[in-house]
């Protein structure tokens, strides 16, 4: 990311200073009037045109058209006077430019390998062994719990029945408060294997913030109303932070690791058989 932030960063300079034309070699006639000038460089309509955003209002054409020329004047103003501070050594950007070029084309050869090569399906026993050999790293820095949740206005025609049916246990009754709850609440979770992070929860239902007094403890119900829904919460099981974090709440980090290791190691063992077909078709000369 940070190579890709410097890239775009070295794209956009080079634009800026590339927008500061010569009236000889670009004609007012070929490029619309001028808009700006700051000695010999010039600003004209059609740059701006070409900048400006489709499908935008006139304001926001007008706010656009002021920013960018207040832009291409303060950037060639800066690099006018860079052009006098500066050293010829210390301008002499052909071998940075050049650096550049290559590293985004290796850039973009790597990706297409990548995309071309990469096996990006981790298995359960994959997952499994890198949490295990790297426990150090799957320590909480929030709390997490388990819950069922359901969030259903007060004036729902569903509201009783589904307080009926919160606590079922048999698969009749659960398909019928998931129908009930698909119909009538706001919002409801009942996947018993997921685990979420409390303060999401706290967000879901500002209430358990104002209120210190309720505790988030594994086995707890909680009932609440405000002026306008109905809460009510099941805490199903709970991890604090600083301890160990669940491996089903890490899957997705892990395969992410998992993946990004592959990539690494794909285009390391590239690179290395690269070298070695080169050397021994002596493309390759080390003195």
């Amino acid at each position: 990311m940070r190579f890709l932030s410097q890239i775009i960063l070295f794209t956009l300079f080079l634009h800026l200073i590339t927008s500061c034309k010569e009236e000889s070699t670009n004609s007012e006639s070929t490029n619309g009037k001028v808009i700006a000038t700051i000695n010999n460089a010039y600003l004209y309509e059609n740059d701006l045109n070409q900048l400006s955003p489709t499908g935008i209002t006139k304001k926001d054409s007008i706010t656009f058209a002021k920013k960018t020329i207040e832009n291409w004047t303060t950037e060639t103003l800066f690099y006018n006077e860079a052009l006098e501070k500066l050293n010829k050594e210390e301008m002499d950007v052909d071998k940075a430019v050049e650096d550049y070029k290559k590293q985004l084309i290796n850039y973009i050869y790597q990706t297409k390998l990548i995309e071309a090569n990469l096996d990006t399906n981790v298995s359960k026993a994959e997952i499994e062994d890198y949490y295990n050999n790297n426990k150090e790293n799957f320590i909480l820095v929030d709390n997490i719990v388990k819950v069922n949740y359901f969030k259903i206005p007060l004036k729902a025609a569903g509201l009783e029945k589904i307080k009926r049916l919160l606590n079922a246990t048999t698969e009749k009754d659960k398909q019928q408060l998931n129908s009930l709850c698909s119909q009538f609440a706001e919002n409801y979770f009942t996947n018993d294997s997921t685990w979420l992070y409390t303060e999401d929860l706290k967000k879901e239902i500002p209430m358990l913030r104002q209120r210190e007094d309720i505790n988030l403890t594994k086995g707890r119900a909680i009932e609440l109303n405000d002026d306008f829904y109905y809460y009510y919460l099941k805490i199903k099981d709970e991890k604090l932070r600083n301890t160990l974090s669940p491996v089903n709440f890490e899957i997705q980090n892990i395969k992410v690791i998992i993946v990004n290791n592959r990539k690494t190691q794909l285009i390391q063992q590239y690179k290395k058989q690269l070298l070695e077909t080169a050397m021994k078709e002596k493309r390759v000369v080390i003195k």
